[in-house]
């Protein structure tokens, strides 16, 4: 391993056999070098950790551990980062060759930037272009200060498209073991707090994100009950709290709630669960209406009648309903 690697990647793993090579690959082939990737297997009962030893690179290493769940073996593998900066890049996912020389050249020239993000693309399992998707220079994002908008929804996919200083990483604890969905969310919130967000620009794309379908995460979704935790969990937070004053902060719980809610009641229709969907995207309306989640309830509701696709899963998405950013 290089004696003084400047960038950390983290790729948590959980049986991603036939996923996981690609995904090295693609930081292998980085412009840049100057990079130690650490994979933390978490308890996989595939050939995860056969097909990583199966590479010959100094660079990448391979931590095993029971299985804990993604923000353990997250945490796990920022207790061993050597570098100034750190990324956490899920097992399936596929890295831009210049991510780490674009995102690394934006945190080196905002000294008062804590992390720097840009776009991301979805793919299919099998690599292929996931359709219906918004080009990207369509697409919008903050700058700067972004907790406001960061609370109001979580505008970033994952932790794939994001570059974080490391020491600040390390003083936040890492990711909250103890939240089961929207860890990343509560995290990148705790982040937000702590200093500005490097955008980047549009194109190219940072990382490509595969979706693949059963995943935990939707699983978990799909019950209200799940969301709760992460809401608390940051409306508990003091350091977050006084950033804003009362009134703006009761606000705030609004969005944040409506924003959950309206997210619940996409995966709930997404899943034809139709009764439980009307009656969280209703509630999410009521706690803070906007002429887009009407016109999504309209649509949605036409579509629950017709059998006709007017809403996609890609669209129906919260951060794309809420004010555009």
């Amino acid at each position: 391993m290089m004696s003084d690697p400047q960038i950390t990647v983290i790729v948590p793993a959980y049986n991603v056999a036939g996923l996981i090579l690609p995904c090295l690959a693609s930081i292998m082939a980085q412009s840049r070098a100057d990079w130690q990737a650490i994979v933390v297997d978490d308890g996989s009962t595939d050939a995860t950790a056969d097909e990583i030893r199966t590479l010959d690179d100094p660079r990448i290493s391979l931590v095993q551990q029971k299985n804990a769940g993604v923000s353990a073996a997250r945490n796990n593998g920022l207790s061993l980062a050597q570098g100034r900066f750190v990324m956490f890049l899920d097992g399936d996912d596929v890295l831009n060759p210049t991510a780490f020389a674009r995102l690394a050249a934006a945190l080196d020239a905002r000294a008062d930037a804590v992390a720097a993000f840009g776009t991301f693309l979805k793919i299919l399992p099998s690599g292929a272009p996931y359709p219906g998707q918004k080009p990207l220079a369509l697409h919008r994002y903050p700058d700067g200060d972004v907790l406001e908008p960061m609370l109001r929804g979580n505008f970033l996919a994952n932790g794939g498209h994001v570059l974080i200083r490391t020491e600040v990483a390390r003083r936040l604890g890492g990711f909250d073991t103890r939240l089961r969905l929207s860890e990343d969310w509560e995290f990148w919130c705790r982040l937000a707090a702590e200093g500005e967000f490097a955008f980047i620009g549009t194109e190219p794309e940072v990382f490509s994100l595969r979706v693949r379908p059963g995943s935990s995460s939707g699983g978990l979704s799909v019950d209200w009950a799940n969301h709760q935790p992460c809401l608390d969990t940051i409306g508990g937070n003091a350091t977050i709290r006084a950033r804003f004053s009362a009134p703006t902060w009761r606000k705030l719980e609004r969005a944040m709630r409506a924003s959950q809610m309206w997210e619940c009641g996409r995966v709930n229709f997404t899943m034809r669960h139709y009764r439980e969907a009307r009656m969280l995207m209703l509630g999410a309306l009521r706690l803070e209406p906007t002429p887009k989640r009407v016109a999504m309830i309209v649509a949605a509701e036409v579509q629950r009648r017709t059998n006709r696709t007017f809403v996609s899963r890609l669209r129906f998405r919260d951060q794309d309903v809420a004010a555009d950013l």
